[in-house]
């Protein structure tokens, strides 16, 4: 169901008449209101807050049992990344009707021209640029022109996966620089209706598996990556490799606690490389937590 929440926000006219009075003004029927946007999100990739010139797509519909769709796709943006969103050009601006009827609205992030029947595709195949592949969608926010602002508030619609790295017996700092951290089992390619909220990701091949190469730093201590919400953990192998060509597996099933990839969870693993094996155990952070438990040793080849 849509929200029918209210923001009170004063109207866009006679700005310095209302600052004398301090009473609300009506526009006239002839004024034109333009929707005024504000944004609380979850987190980001990198953080909890928005960055300069990050775009969000709105969409608006008129109330009632057979809503009309009055605005699609509108770009708006964040030039400063403060969560005050405008128009990216002139010609998105959203105007509320003026006859005070209200129009709901939705929003998603991040911005995409030319979708199609408002279906957002999802690809997670590249991950070296997190913020690009991090969806996020928010809930329907209502406005007409005396109540004119909208706050909407994102949460995330795919999982997160933190891998942090420590050198352990045997094992020294430099040996971990150039490690690649990939994950097996994965799937890559789905797609998410961005005018249903509070919908889930819908897995494009359900028979595709991949294999993953995370977003990992050259020092070998950190990897991150975005991934599609999973019914179980099968298949699924981290697989470190040293610059030197050694590699470890440590399969996700160790996990006693976590059994899938769930969507706005973030997951993340503390590593130590021993010469032997891997210690692994988990903690939480960030996104709404996906795992809390200790995990158990890996194989080293």
């Amino acid at each position: 169901m849509r929200a029918t929440t209210i923001y009170p926000a004063a109207a866009l006219l006679a700005l310095s008449l209302a600052a004398c009075n301090n009473e609300e003004i009506t526009p006239t029927p002839d004024t034109r209101v333009a929707l005024q946007v504000t944004s609380g999100i979850q987190t980001r990739a990198y953080d909890a807050t928005w960055e300069a010139g990050d775009e969000i797509g709105i969409f608006g519909y008129t109330q009632g049992d057979a809503p009309a769709q009055t605005y699609a796709n509108a770009q708006y943006v964040t030039t400063n990344g403060n969560g005050s969103f405008i128009p990216a050009q002139e010609v998105n601006t959203i105007y509320l009707p003026t006859d005070n009827t209200p129009l709901d609205f939705v929003a998603y992030y991040p911005y995409t021209a030319g979708l199609e029947n408002s279906i957002y595709t999802v690809d997670v195949t590249d991950q070296s640029d997190q913020s690009a592949i991090d969806l996020i969608a928010a809930d329907w926010e209502s406005a007409d022109r005396i109540s004119s602002k909208v706050s909407f508030n994102f949460v995330h619609k795919l999982s997160k996966i933190v891998i942090n790295l420590a050198p352990g017996m045997g094992v020294t700092g430099d040996e971990l620089e150039g490690m690649t951290v990939q994950l097996t089992g994965q799937k890559t390619a789905a797609t998410f209706d961005v005018t249903q909220p509070d919908g889930t990701v819908s897995i494009t091949d359900p028979d595709q598996s991949e294999t993953l190469t995370l977003k990992a730093n050259a020092e070998g201590t950190f990897a991150e990556g975005i991934l599609l919400p999973s019914e179980n953990f099968d298949g699924m192998t981290l697989h470190l490799r040293l610059a030197d060509g050694g590699f470890f597996n440590w399969t996700l099933n160790y996990s006693t606690e976590a059994d899938q990839f769930k969507a706005g969870h973030k997951y993340t693993y503390n590593i130590t490389v021993n010469r032997t094996d891997l210690y692994v155990t988990s903690t939480i952070s960030d996104w709404t937590p996906g795992n809390g438990e200790d995990g158990e040793n890996g194989d080293a080849y």
